[in-house]
């Protein structure tokens, strides 16, 4: 019993945190968060969440010109 409570509570927070995640609009840590190459430009989220703990604060870090990453704002 204790092990299907277990279970039951590690997908209700994998589904809580999609949730968050999705209900922003913002990339979550390490997701997508810029970039462009020539005649295509990202179109996606351009703000940062981490949906795991939503009071951390994340940045959108420039990694070259086809990506940009969200990661703590601190690394």
């Amino acid at each position: 019993m204790q092990l299907k409570l277990s279970i039951f509570f590690a997908l209700a927070m994998s589904a809580a945190q999609f949730v968050l995640a999705q209900d922003t609009g913002c990339s979550d840590l390490y997701g997508q968060c810029g970039g462009s190459i020539e005649t295509w430009t990202w179109t996606g989220p351009t703000c940062c969440i981490d949906s795991a703990d939503p009071t951390r604060e994340l940045t959108c870090k420039y990694v070259n010109q086809q990506y940009s990453v969200c990661v703590p704002v601190s690394a």
